[in-house]
Protein backbone atom coordinates (compact mmCIF):
# COMPACT_ATOMS: atom_id res chain seq x y z
CA UNK A 1 0.00 0.00 0.00
CA UNK A 2 1.67 3.02 -1.27
CA UNK A 3 1.39 6.73 0.89
CA UNK A 4 -1.59 7.77 -0.96
CA UNK A 5 -3.79 5.28 -0.06
CA UNK A 6 -2.87 4.78 3.77
CA UNK A 7 -3.82 8.74 3.61
CA UNK A 8 -6.97 7.96 2.08
CA UNK A 9 -7.41 5.14 4.45
CA UNK A 10 -6.65 7.45 7.46
CA UNK A 11 -8.72 9.94 7.01
CA UNK A 12 -11.96 7.75 5.94
CA UNK A 13 -11.62 6.37 9.51
CA UNK A 14 -10.96 9.07 11.58
CA UNK A 15 -13.68 11.12 9.90
CA UNK A 16 -16.18 7.92 10.69
CA UNK A 17 -14.78 7.80 14.16
CA UNK A 18 -14.79 11.66 14.90
CA UNK A 19 -18.46 11.67 13.57
CA UNK A 20 -19.67 8.65 15.80
CA UNK A 21 -18.12 9.95 18.61
CA UNK A 22 -19.69 13.53 18.38
CA UNK A 23 -22.86 12.17 17.70
CA UNK A 24 -23.22 9.74 20.61
CA UNK A 25 -21.94 12.80 22.92
CA UNK A 26 -24.96 14.95 20.90
CA UNK A 27 -27.17 11.63 22.07
CA UNK A 28 -25.38 12.10 25.92
CA UNK A 29 -26.38 15.80 26.14
CA UNK A 30 -30.03 15.78 24.64
CA UNK A 31 -30.49 12.93 26.88
CA UNK A 32 -29.37 14.92 30.11
CA UNK A 33 -31.47 17.82 28.97
CA UNK A 34 -34.79 16.03 28.78
CA UNK A 35 -33.83 14.19 31.81
CA UNK A 36 -33.08 17.43 33.93
CA UNK A 37 -36.49 18.95 32.01
CA UNK A 38 -38.44 16.36 34.51
CA UNK A 39 -37.97 18.82 37.32
CA UNK A 40 -38.65 22.16 35.13
CA UNK A 41 -40.47 21.60 32.53
CA UNK A 42 -42.71 18.43 33.56
CA UNK A 43 -46.39 20.37 32.27
CA UNK A 44 -44.37 20.70 28.74
CA UNK A 45 -43.21 16.72 28.95
CA UNK A 46 -46.74 15.68 29.45
CA UNK A 47 -48.36 16.91 26.66
CA UNK A 48 -46.62 14.31 25.23
CA UNK A 49 -45.70 11.96 27.68
CA UNK A 50 -45.20 8.83 25.94
CA UNK A 51 -43.20 10.72 22.61
CA UNK A 52 -40.86 12.50 25.63
CA UNK A 53 -40.75 8.40 27.50
CA UNK A 54 -39.39 6.58 24.22
CA UNK A 55 -37.40 9.92 23.01
CA UNK A 56 -35.85 9.67 26.27
CA UNK A 57 -34.93 5.84 25.80
CA UNK A 58 -33.55 6.34 22.36
CA UNK A 59 -31.54 8.77 22.86
CA UNK A 60 -29.87 6.71 25.97
CA UNK A 61 -29.10 3.51 24.17
CA UNK A 62 -28.06 5.33 20.78
CA UNK A 63 -25.08 6.82 23.12
CA UNK A 64 -24.30 3.60 24.91
CA UNK A 65 -24.81 1.10 21.22
CA UNK A 66 -22.51 3.80 19.75
CA UNK A 67 -20.00 4.24 22.42
CA UNK A 68 -19.64 0.28 22.71
CA UNK A 69 -19.47 0.25 18.86
CA UNK A 70 -16.41 2.53 18.82
CA UNK A 71 -14.90 0.84 21.49
CA UNK A 72 -15.54 -2.41 20.50
CA UNK A 73 -12.16 -5.01 20.80
CA UNK A 74 -13.89 -8.15 19.05
CA UNK A 75 -11.41 -9.28 16.49
CA UNK A 76 -14.34 -11.31 14.04
CA UNK A 77 -15.92 -9.54 11.39
CA UNK A 78 -13.31 -7.02 11.00
CA UNK A 79 -15.18 -4.50 12.90
CA UNK A 80 -13.63 -0.62 12.98
CA UNK A 81 -12.92 0.59 16.77
CA UNK A 82 -10.38 3.07 17.63
CA UNK A 83 -8.29 0.23 18.98
CA UNK A 84 -8.21 -0.57 15.06
CA UNK A 85 -7.99 3.09 14.25
CA UNK A 86 -4.72 3.30 17.28
CA UNK A 87 -3.30 0.00 15.54
CA UNK A 88 -3.50 1.44 11.87
CA UNK A 89 -1.85 4.78 13.03
CA UNK A 90 1.29 2.70 14.91
CA UNK A 91 1.61 0.73 11.50
CA UNK A 92 1.66 3.23 9.40
CA UNK A 93 3.91 6.53 11.34
CA UNK A 94 5.32 7.65 7.69
CA UNK A 95 2.29 9.46 7.30
CA UNK A 96 2.67 11.89 9.96
CA UNK A 97 6.37 12.85 8.91
CA UNK A 98 7.16 16.13 9.02
CA UNK A 99 7.55 15.64 5.15
CA UNK A 100 4.40 13.93 4.67
CA UNK A 101 2.71 16.55 6.87
CA UNK A 102 4.44 19.57 4.84
CA UNK A 103 3.43 17.99 1.39
CA UNK A 104 -0.44 17.56 2.41
CA UNK A 105 -0.61 21.02 3.94
CA UNK A 106 1.16 22.68 0.50
CA UNK A 107 -2.26 21.55 -1.60
CA UNK A 108 -4.38 23.98 0.88
CA UNK A 109 -4.95 27.05 -0.82
CA UNK A 110 -3.47 29.04 2.17
CA UNK A 111 -0.60 27.19 2.29
CA UNK A 112 1.73 30.18 1.68
CA UNK A 113 -0.04 32.29 4.30
CA UNK A 114 0.39 29.65 7.11
CA UNK A 115 3.18 27.68 6.04
CA UNK A 116 5.60 29.03 8.78
CA UNK A 117 3.74 28.21 11.53
CA UNK A 118 2.27 24.61 10.66
CA UNK A 119 5.41 23.33 9.62
CA UNK A 120 7.34 24.87 12.65
CA UNK A 121 4.45 23.66 15.05
CA UNK A 122 3.66 20.44 13.51
CA UNK A 123 5.13 17.48 15.74
CA UNK A 124 5.10 13.95 14.14
CA UNK A 125 3.32 10.68 16.14
CA UNK A 126 5.15 8.40 18.15
CA UNK A 127 4.79 5.26 19.38
CA UNK A 128 4.83 6.93 22.61
CA UNK A 129 1.84 9.24 21.78
CA UNK A 130 -0.11 5.59 20.95
CA UNK A 131 0.93 3.60 24.16
CA UNK A 132 -0.48 6.89 25.95
CA UNK A 133 -3.76 7.22 24.34
CA UNK A 134 -4.05 3.12 24.89
CA UNK A 135 -3.06 3.44 28.61
CA UNK A 136 -6.17 6.18 29.13
CA UNK A 137 -8.89 3.88 27.40
CA UNK A 138 -7.78 1.01 29.71
CA UNK A 139 -8.04 2.95 32.74
CA UNK A 140 -11.76 3.18 31.56
CA UNK A 141 -11.99 -0.62 30.77
CA UNK A 142 -14.20 -1.31 34.04
CA UNK A 143 -17.07 1.17 31.93
CA UNK A 144 -16.02 0.48 28.78
CA UNK A 145 -16.53 -3.36 29.63
CA UNK A 146 -20.03 -2.52 31.47
CA UNK A 147 -21.15 -0.94 28.09
CA UNK A 148 -20.44 -3.93 26.28
CA UNK A 149 -22.52 -6.24 28.87
CA UNK A 150 -25.65 -3.81 28.32
CA UNK A 151 -25.20 -3.73 24.44
CA UNK A 152 -25.00 -7.55 24.48
CA UNK A 153 -27.63 -8.45 27.18
CA UNK A 154 -29.97 -5.76 27.32
CA UNK A 155 -29.84 -3.31 24.23
CA UNK A 156 -28.88 -5.08 21.07
CA UNK A 157 -29.79 -8.33 22.32
CA UNK A 158 -32.06 -10.01 24.97
CA UNK A 159 -29.65 -12.36 26.94
CA UNK A 160 -31.97 -15.30 28.02
CA UNK A 161 -30.22 -16.40 30.80
CA UNK A 162 -29.92 -12.90 31.76
CA UNK A 163 -33.50 -12.61 31.81
CA UNK A 164 -34.59 -15.79 33.39
CA UNK A 165 -32.18 -15.22 36.24
CA UNK A 166 -33.71 -12.13 37.24
CA UNK A 167 -31.03 -9.95 36.64
CA UNK A 168 -30.64 -6.60 36.32
CA UNK A 169 -27.64 -4.96 34.49
CA UNK A 170 -28.09 -1.40 35.85
CA UNK A 171 -27.58 -2.45 39.42
CA UNK A 172 -25.02 -5.53 38.21
CA UNK A 173 -23.53 -3.06 35.77
CA UNK A 174 -23.99 0.51 36.75
CA UNK A 175 -22.94 3.50 34.34
CA UNK A 176 -22.13 6.84 35.52
CA UNK A 177 -22.86 9.61 33.34
CA UNK A 178 -19.74 11.66 34.05
CA UNK A 179 -18.14 8.15 33.14
CA UNK A 180 -19.41 8.33 29.92
CA UNK A 181 -18.51 12.13 29.75
CA UNK A 182 -15.13 11.13 30.30
CA UNK A 183 -14.57 8.37 27.92
CA UNK A 184 -15.70 10.62 25.06
CA UNK A 185 -13.66 13.50 25.82
CA UNK A 186 -11.07 10.88 25.66
CA UNK A 187 -12.37 9.72 22.28
CA UNK A 188 -12.40 13.26 21.11
CA UNK A 189 -9.21 14.03 22.01
CA UNK A 190 -7.15 10.76 20.96
CA UNK A 191 -8.66 10.97 17.80
CA UNK A 192 -8.01 14.78 17.26
CA UNK A 193 -4.99 14.38 18.16
CA UNK A 194 -4.22 12.63 15.63
CA UNK A 195 -6.15 14.47 12.58
CA UNK A 196 -3.81 17.28 13.73
CA UNK A 197 -0.43 15.91 13.54
CA UNK A 198 -2.59 14.83 9.72
CA UNK A 199 -2.99 17.93 8.29
CA UNK A 200 -3.63 20.53 11.33
CA UNK A 201 -7.48 19.90 11.70
CA UNK A 202 -9.44 18.98 14.27
CA UNK A 203 -13.13 18.86 15.59
CA UNK A 204 -15.13 20.38 17.87
CA UNK A 205 -16.40 18.43 20.46
CA UNK A 206 -19.55 20.43 20.92
CA UNK A 207 -22.16 19.74 18.00
CA UNK A 208 -24.01 22.58 16.59
CA UNK A 209 -27.88 22.60 17.22
CA UNK A 210 -27.38 20.67 20.74
CA UNK A 211 -29.48 22.84 22.63
CA UNK A 212 -32.11 23.65 20.03
CA UNK A 213 -34.27 21.09 22.95
CA UNK A 214 -34.96 24.43 24.80
CA UNK A 215 -36.45 25.93 21.76
CA UNK A 216 -38.86 22.83 21.77
CA UNK A 217 -39.91 23.42 25.44
CA UNK A 218 -40.42 26.97 24.91
CA UNK A 219 -42.94 26.16 21.98
CA UNK A 220 -44.82 23.65 24.16
CA UNK A 221 -44.64 26.18 27.54
CA UNK A 222 -46.22 29.30 25.14
CA UNK A 223 -48.63 26.92 23.49
CA UNK A 224 -49.71 25.75 27.09
CA UNK A 225 -49.99 29.35 27.87
CA UNK A 226 -52.13 30.11 25.10
CA UNK A 227 -54.22 27.39 25.98
CA UNK A 228 -54.86 28.68 29.70
CA UNK A 229 -55.43 32.42 28.46
CA UNK A 230 -58.05 31.05 25.57
CA UNK A 231 -59.40 29.23 28.86
CA UNK A 232 -59.96 31.98 31.40
CA UNK A 233 -61.63 34.46 28.56
CA UNK A 234 -63.89 31.83 27.80
CA UNK A 235 -64.63 31.65 31.74
CA UNK A 236 -64.37 35.44 32.19
CA UNK A 237 -67.31 35.38 29.16
CA UNK A 238 -69.55 32.99 30.57
CA UNK A 239 -69.44 34.73 34.09
CA UNK A 240 -70.51 38.14 32.16
CA UNK A 241 -73.47 36.42 30.59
Amino acid sequence: MDLPQKEKLFQKYYDKLIWETIHARAHLKLWERLEHYRASYLKELNQAPHFFTFTLKAHLDDTLVTLSRILDRRRCGDPLSIWKFLDFVHQNLEIFSNEAFSQRMKQKPDYEKYSKYQDESHTPITQKEIEEDKQKLLSLEHTIDNLTTWRDKVIAHIDRRFLLRGRIVSQEYPLQRQKLEEIIQALVKILNRYSGAYNSSIYAERFLGENDVQNVMNSIHFHIQGKKRQLEALKKQASDN
